[in-house]
């Protein structure tokens, strides 16, 4: 997978909420929520 300079969008959130915000960002749980079956 690559990216293009347009592609990429760079945020400084200067806390520890960065990792939230790339899991966030990448849909993780919703992912991982349908690979396991798991309906809210």
């Amino acid at each position: 997978m690559s990216f293009s300079e347009s592609q990429i969008k760079i945020q400084d959130i200067n806390h520890l909420g960065i990792v939230a915000g790339i899991i966030d960002e990448m849909s993780l749980v919703e992912q991982i929520n349908q690979t396991h079956f798991i309906n809210k």
